[in-house]
């Protein structure tokens, strides 16, 4: 967090920035959802946490800790903590979902009263946010995901989203990256929609005939095999 400069005029000041910041990272880790009652979970863990940090001064202030957060660079301080997340967790090889949320706890905080939004990709497996991005509204997923993405090694990941996030820049941003993607497909995408229906319906007909006759050959032989192989997998399964 060091990375962050400090907002505060260069006067002489009690609590060290960063230690400001950990702390508050720390209580809404914990579960605490606003800046007093983080500051407070910490003053009731102040000597475990000395064990990571000084804190020579105690824990600061609400007053103190809003006048860090109004000042800093809030890109800066957010490429921080990701960095920090990217170090904890291994986003290689796992389950990514990407999604915009609308954080209508903050909606009475900006002018126009409506609900900022963010972009998040969480672990599916342990619900922890990998990386995050604010956004101005629903309609700007498509620019963000690929540069979200590219926050992320997701070699060997799955990553999935919703019907907006099925674009062509997305899956090639992925690919690039040597993941994979799940992604769903509506009618409002008419053509898209019709091929993979025609797919899977072609598939399904050749799985059946090469059930009754041995010599039939599957127009798509090596997903027939996958199709097979995973089948097996999921009957398998515990």
């Amino acid at each position: 967090m060091r990375a962050v400069p400090d907002p505060r005029c260069g006067r002489e000041t009690k609590h060290d920035h960063a230690e400001v910041l950990v702390c508050l990272v720390a209580g809404f880790l914990a579960g605490r959802t606003t800046i007093r009652r983080s500051l407070k979970w910490c003053k009731k863990h102040l000597e475990e946490l000395r064990e990571y940090l000084p804190l020579k001064n105690g824990i600061a202030s609400p007053s103190t800790a809003c006048r860090i957060l109004s000042g800093i660079d809030e890109e800066l301080f957010a490429l921080e903590f990701m960095e920090w997340i990217g170090e904890i967790m291994d986003t290689k090889g796992i389950h990514l979902a990407v999604d915009g949320k609308a954080l209508r706890a903050g909606m009475e905080k900006v002018k126009d009263f409506r609900a900022p939004m963010i972009l998040n990709a969480v672990d599916a497996a342990t619900g922890l946010v990998a990386a995050q991005m604010p956004i101005k509204n629903k309609d700007c997923e498509i620019k963000a995901i690929p540069e979200l993405l590219k926050l992320l090694d997701i070699k060997g990941s799955v990553v999935t989203a919703d019907a907006v996030g099925t674009q062509t820049q997305i899956m090639e941003q992925i690919l690039s990256q040597e993941g994979h993607f799940v992604l769903m497909v509506k009618k409002n995408q008419p053509q898209s929609y019709e091929e993979i229906v025609k797919y899977f319906g072609e598939m399904s007909e050749d799985y059946k005939r090469t059930k009754e006759d041995e010599n039939y050959r599957p127009r798509y032989p090596g997903m027939q095999e996958k199709y097979e192989e995973i089948s097996r997998k999921e009957r398998n399964r515990d």
